[in-house]
């Protein structure tokens, strides 16, 4: 019986060639999205852990100091006094790094000690002669301006050994000079651009500062003993930490970026599997007479288990190799809008090689294999659970089918109720929340069934009449259910997310315009071009702020130093404030009175942003230590205020007091407030004029920093809009294999019709009406999930994931987008069956039966 039976199944996957590629494809589709964010967000990973790599080298350790750095005569005093003659002695690297730009093309400047910096392969890089490299080494030390770059950069860039060119730094034009080129360099070089200690000093304005020293340091209880050792050696404004876990810090800051990117492409994995299940159901379905057969002459209820599973277990395997292949063709096209994003909101980097994670193969191969067999386990024991003579009979699969949907209507009630509890108990698990979101989205899907044959019903008797063929046409709907159900389901599980994520990203850029609109209160902002707002070299020169504050039609200003500085949970951003009166009101606290806070805040309190708050589970009244210049020192927290501009979080301190603490006159920004009846337009041309010849700045009016935050955000959203329309792509695909089984099936019935006198077009507009009504149900079973889901994303996960409070914004084109989206899918759907069934000769349909 078993030849058979495998004859059986491979000739109906033959016949129906259509079907399967749709199946396919689906599948495809939904491993391919979770594929192209791996590599998206591995390959960015992959090359900021590659130049962190390139330049600590085998550094284990690193003593770093606050904002302006850590004294260069610790580095001397480290290496001329050495620790006990018997313990094993620590290697030392001096580094001063920064951001500077050549071109357009930011890059890392690292300025080492390649006596002490061995490990960084500097003098160990291959030149094309040992003379070159001689050479090298001679202008390293003797050539102003003298940097290295690898190959692959320099050809970038369109520079050439010995050429000279002008890197900016801070808005400030230096000159230097490509003395050498690394070949062969690896991945991590091509962000970077190395030259000597002192250059980078000069160039940074870091005179007798370092950003750290590096120390590799043995393992073991010895290397123990030495890092004990140096902790009680440095003095107070330094900090000793590994190397390995800043780094682990840095990528950190991504972590939730990246999880809510996976999220969604597990959308389009999740709608694939209703698609599978339909897939298996409708291959079944039409199988029935022949299943029914074989029972009755003798095949076991396990053969025909066996059969079905083994057809899902082929299709997961070639699905999700196909999804593999095309997943790596996206990836490489969402890598530059990942990427693109980090460098916005997180740090420099640059991607150019693609990585894909061996587990991402493994997680292909096990999501499709396991997709498919999890969603072809329920027809296939329906079929063998079934006694042979009802496998016969329609009317028996689709009561079938009918109770099942009333079942699933508890089904949805309990997924809804079961994302309430999750998201009750658990208070700040991010994964949870999207338990809770998935489970909304299964609910929606387990509810349409129901839906869209309780609206058939309802169209059938109100349309009936007025016309016998749309009473047909809905009735036809309803009892069909064991077809349509799990495509329409798949259909509004992906509009339902959709109408999500579209009030989610809009309630987000609302509350970002009202934030912006309110915390600008300065006509014009300056600052310092340049990445990484915190880097200790971006700040304006004294005599540019002077010439600057001379500028007739300025009225007042606020000043600001932002920075990195230390603390027991990582590096935090420090935002030291001089306010003008007019300041204070745009600052939007959440928590404490600002009649109170701010006169703590001038006696030395500080005030956090609400996602640090969540970060660190603080509170007002609660203290926050810092590392300030004198060693690690507690501020009281005056106040949370709401921002949108670091996920990571603020901290704001007045700039007196933080120069008294740190010792640091630098400037980072000025808010200017221009005189009464004063135009930006007027006044920026004076401003640029004051720092022509100084210093290139940043001179924006607060329309022009509205209007490119929104533009940074719009660019941020783009990513999540490609995943929801991968998701819904996958959903149209399902529909569509679902309808074209579903026309293929009752083509006797229609020709039927058609031999009644229902002419061909009229035919194939019968087919368009009900894939239209069938995308209208999905619609109208998506509208309740997709708000909860909304309030799922903006009140939980956004909050869970960066720590925001959104306030939740409706708009008409929200519900009209996700109308056209149900209605185009539904409609597309139905072209190529309207169209068959309009050009099929009648007769050919009513021989076939």
């Amino acid at each position: 019986m078993m030849p058979l039976l495998w004859a059986a199944s491979a000739r109906h996957l033959l016949r129906h060639p259509a079907q399967l590629a749709l199946a396919l494809i689906g599948l495809s589709l939904g491993v391919a999205t979770i594929i192209a964010v791996d590599i998206a967000t591995a390959s960015s990973g992959r090359a900021f852990e590659l130049s962190i790599a390139a330049v600590n080298g085998a550094a284990t350790h690193q003593i770093v100091g606050g904002p302006q750095g850590v004294d260069e005569r610790l580095y001397a005093d480290l290496r001329t006094r050495a620790m006990h003659p018997w313990q094993s002695q620590p290697a030392y690297a001096p580094v001063v790094d920064g951001y500077v730009t050549v071109g357009e093309q930011t890059l890392q400047l690292v300025g080492i000690d390649p006596f002490a910096s061995s490990e960084l392969e500097v003098r160990g890089a291959r030149w094309n002669k040992q003379a070159e490299r001689v050479e090298a080494d001679r202008r390293w030390f003797t050539e102003p301006g003298a940097v290295i770059l690898a190959a692959r950069t320099a050809q970038q860039l369109g520079l050439a050994t010995d050429r000279k060119f002008a890197l900016d730094v801070g808005g400030v034009r230096h000159s230097a000079t490509l003395i050498a080129q690394i070949q062969d360099a690896g991945a991590g070089y091509d962000a970077l651009i190395l030259t000597d200690i002192a250059q980078a000093q000069e160039w940074l304005g870091m005179a007798g500062r370092l950003s750290r020293i590096d120390l590799r340091v043995p393992e073991g209880s010895g290397g123990e003993s030495v890092v004990a050792q140096l902790r009680a050696r440095i003095p107070a404004d330094a900090q000793l930490h590994e190397a390995r876990s800043r780094t682990r810090a840095s990528l950190d800051m991504t972590r939730a970026f990246t999880i809510n990117l996976q999220a969604m492409s597990l959308l389009a994995l999740l709608v694939s599997t209703l698609l599978i299940y339909g897939a298996v159901s409708f291959a079944v379905l039409q199988r029935r007479r022949i299943i029914g057969v074989l029972r009755a002459l003798g095949a076991t209820r396990a053969e025909l288990l066996a059969i079905v599973l083994t057809e899902a277990a082929v299709l997961g395997l070639v699905g999700a190799g196909l999804g593999l292949l095309l997943g790596a063709a996206i990836g490489r096209e969402l890598i530059s809008l990942v990427s693109q994003t980090i460098n916005d909101l997180y740090f420099v980097v640059a991607v150019n090689d693609t990585t894909l994670p061996p587990s991402s193969v493994l997680e292909a191969l096990v999501a499709g294999f396991g997709t498919a067999l999890a969603a072809a386990l329920l027809p296939a024991l329906e079929v063998a659970g079934s006694a042979p003579q009802l496998a016969l009979r329609r009317s028996v699969l689709e009561a079938s089918a009918v109770h099942l949907a009333r079942r699933l209507l508890i089904v949805s009630a309990v997924l809804g109720m079961s994302a309430g509890i999750v998201v009750a108990a658990s208070s700040r698990s991010l994964l949870a929340g999207f338990a809770a979101l998935f489970m909304l989205l299964l609910s929606v899907a387990a509810a349409t069934p129901a839906v869209l044959r309780g609206l058939a019903k309802a169209a059938a008797a109100i349309a009936g009449r007025a016309s016998p063929v749309a009473r047909l046409a809905f009735s036809d709907i309803a009892a069909s259910l064991s077809r349509t159900g799990v495509a329409v389901a798949a259909l509004g599980m992906a509009v339902a997310a959709m109408i999500g994520v579209s009030i989610m990203v809009e309630s987000f850029r609302e509350s970002l315009r009202e934030w912006l609109g309110h915390t600008m209160r300065a006509d014009i902002y300056v600052t310092a071009p340049g990445p990484g707002a915190e880097r200790p070299e971006r700040r304006l020169q004294p005599e540019v702020i002077r010439a600057l504050l001379a500028t007739p039609g300025i009225a007042d200003h606020s000043e600001s130093r932002r920075v990195m500085v230390e603390s027991p949970s990582g590096p935090v951003a420090l935002d030291a404030l001089k306010l003008a009166p007019k300041s204070y009101a745009g600052l939007q606290l959440t928590e404490g009175d600002a009649r109170d806070a701010w006169p703590e805040f001038e006696r030395g309190a500080v005030m956090i942003s609400e996602p640090l708050a969540w970060r660190l589970q603080l509170k007002k009244g609660d203290p926050l230590t810092l590392a300030t210049g004198s060693g690690p020192r507690e501020f009281r927290i005056a106040a949370v205020y709401r921002e949108y501009g670091n996920d990571r979080g603020n901290v704001l301190m007045s700039l007196g007091e933080y120069r008294r603490l740190w010792h640091d006159e630098g400037i980072t920004a000025l808010g200017l407030y221009l005189a009464p009846a004063e135009q930006p337009a007027r006044i920026m041309p004076g401003l640029r004029a004051a720092a022509r010849g100084r210093q290139a700045l940043l001179i924006r009016s607060n329309a022009d920093i509205r209007a490119l935050s929104m533009s940074i955000f719009e660019r941020t959203f783009v990513i999540t809009r490609v995943l929801y329309w991968l998701a819904a792509g996958v959903a149209a695909v399902g529909l569509v294999s679902a309808l074209l089984a579903w026309q293929l099936e009752r083509s006797h019935e229609l020709a039927i019709v058609r031999s009644l006198g229902l002419t061909p077009n009229g035919a194939a507009l019968l087919i368009e009406a009900q894939t239209g009504f069938m995308g209208i149900a999905a619609l109208l079973a998506a509208i309740p999930a997709g708000l909860l889901t909304a309030i799922v994303l903006t009140d939980v996960i956004n909050r869970r994931a960066f720590g925001w409070q959104l306030d939740l914004h409706l708009t008409s084109a929200q519900f009209t987008n996700a109308l056209l989206l149900a209605l185009t899918a539904a409609l597309a759907a139905g072209l190529y069956p309207a169209w068959r069934t309009a050009r099929t000769a009648i007769a050919a349909d009513i021989r076939e039966e």
